[in-house]
């Protein structure tokens, strides 16, 4: 019970409120920017192209818009949105509408996950408890009774605690044979010789200096977070920081994630710190004074209380135990894609290889190899051949519009896939003698995926960057 009392006060102690609102500008300016730019980029085109979509096995309903200037308007909403979080403008219903508008999004089209894209989405849903409105806000300056200088310790800790989670799976992911060999760094990496910055190229293709960005890769993702916890060692993570994800950016692009990483690592930072920045002390009369009464919810009931606690202590236990699903399955998710998914499993794999569907139908002598390209998009395609599920998928697709289009009575489709990971010799990845239209989606491993057996790692070859 000592214990209890010792942690309770500790996430209660009131700390300044100046490191909240800075995570709401800045870190609600990169988020939204990110959720939303998605719309000029292909990321938007994939949603608005394509005779199919892939959907997730836990929310088949949800699909992209069927014109696109209703998918356009979807993304001028989440714009909107996004902006009266960073305003404090109707923040909690923003948050919450945001949550709801960027996650559906999110979730119309599989070939189209992305880490941090998950990682924005569950953050605005995270931010809809936190009173980031109560100063430098128009809701505080529309409603006055609701300003306060203070917060309690928790609700910035909170965020701290989402980022050390993604650091920490990140690292722990990486502890694998083809990361510790450097791949697909390598492979990556070499593909960068021509890089448009003069003698760059040549460093960031040179073969030592991916197995010093796959170990550092390690180390950082291990270690930032403690040695940013503790103060003797803080400065010198921080640079660290901006160094690795600067590196990242300079060489991945990455979209908005490295600069939102160093931004949300600032927050390991005393609120003292934030209280001292230029935008604050310019600002000074739209942000209270410190007090140094203890902070208390005067204006919350105490069954709103207890609903936020038991909201993040189950938000974190699912984002705590979620990802250690990957490593019950008993093969590479990498190789299985079981797993995979919302994980903090970032630039661990690269598949390359050749799939065909071989159709016929068991009623007629029809047969002939499907044409993916007539309804899915590049990327979709480029995606869908490495994921089994998503193969899966795109059969049953197959089998009805064979049905529909071509007269085929009984679908019958094998497929025949040959795929290198990471860049290891070719091997078969799906059984070509099972006829995938009697399979069904399952949360389990498919059986009809061929295990890893391959081990030897062959030349680099120049390969795409990574995005997930």
């Amino acid at each position: 019970m000592k214990l209890y009392t010792k942690l309770k006060n500790f996430l209660n102690q009131p700390i300044d409120i100046a490191p909240l609102i800075y995570a709401r500008i800045i870190l609600g300016i990169l988020m939204t920017f990110e959720l939303c730019g998605g719309a000029l980029s292909p990321y938007g085109k994939t949603l608005i192209t394509g005779d199919y979509h892939f959907s997730y096995s836990f929310a088949p309903f949800i699909k992209p818009w069927s014109e696109p200037f209703l998918m356009y308007a979807h993304f001028g909403i989440n714009f909107i949105l996004g902006l009266m979080v960073v305003f404090g403008f109707k923040y909690r219903f923003a948050c919450i509408a945001m949550f709801f508008s960027a996650t559906s999004i999110f979730l119309m089209e599989k070939t189209l996950y992305i880490n941090h894209v998950y990682l924005y989405c569950i953050l605005f849903l995270v931010f809809a408890f936190l009173p980031a409105n109560r100063a430098f806000s128009v809701d505080a300056h529309q409603n006055p009774k609701i300003k306060s200088s203070e917060i309690p310790a928790w609700t910035v800790y909170c965020i701290v605690f989402q980022l050390s989670i993604v650091y920490f799976y990140a690292g722990i992911a990486k502890l694998n044979i083809d990361w510790l060999h450097a791949q697909p760094m390598q492979m990556w990496l070499a593909g960068k010789i021509n890089h448009p910055i003069p003698y760059l190229g040549i460093l960031l293709a040179h073969k030592s200096h991916a197995f010093l960005v796959a170990y550092g890769g390690i180390i950082f993702d291990l270690l930032v977070v403690p040695l940013m916890l503790w103060k003797k060692t803080r400065k010198l993570a921080f640079i660290l920081a901006i160094f690795f994800h600067a590196i990242n950016a300079l060489t991945f692009g990455i979209g908005t994630f490295p600069w939102f990483s160093i931004a949300a690592t600032a927050l390991f930072f005393p609120p003292s710190v934030f209280r001292n920045w230029w935008i604050f002390t310019y600002f000074d009369k739209k942000l209270p004074k410190q007090n140094t009464h203890l902070f208390k919810y005067s204006d919350k009931s105490k069954l709103y209380q207890n609903f936020v606690y038991s909201f993040f202590i189950l938000f974190f236990v699912i984002q705590f135990f979620l990802p250690w699903r990957a490593f019950l399955y008993g093969e590479d998710p990498s190789w299985t894609e079981q797993g995979h998914f919302f994980s903090w499993r970032m630039m661990l794999r690269s598949k390359k290889g050749i799939t065909t569907f071989h159709v016929s139908d068991a009623k007629s002598n029809k047969n002939e190899i499907a044409n993916p390209s007539k309804h899915l998009s590049y990327r979709q395609r480029r995606k869908m051949y490495k994921d089994p599920d998503m193969i899966l998928q795109y059969v049953h697709f197959l089998a009805e519009f064979y049905k529909k289009e071509k007269g085929y009575k009984e679908p019958i489709i094998k497929v025949k896939s040959e795929m290198s990971l990471n860049n290891r010799k070719k091997q078969l990845f799906i059984d070509s003698n099972i006829d995938l239209t009697k399979e069904k989606q399952s949360w389990r491993l498919y059986k009809w995926v061929i295990p890893l057996r391959e081990t030897e790692y062959i030349e680099n070859d120049e390969n795409e960057d990574p995005s997930d």
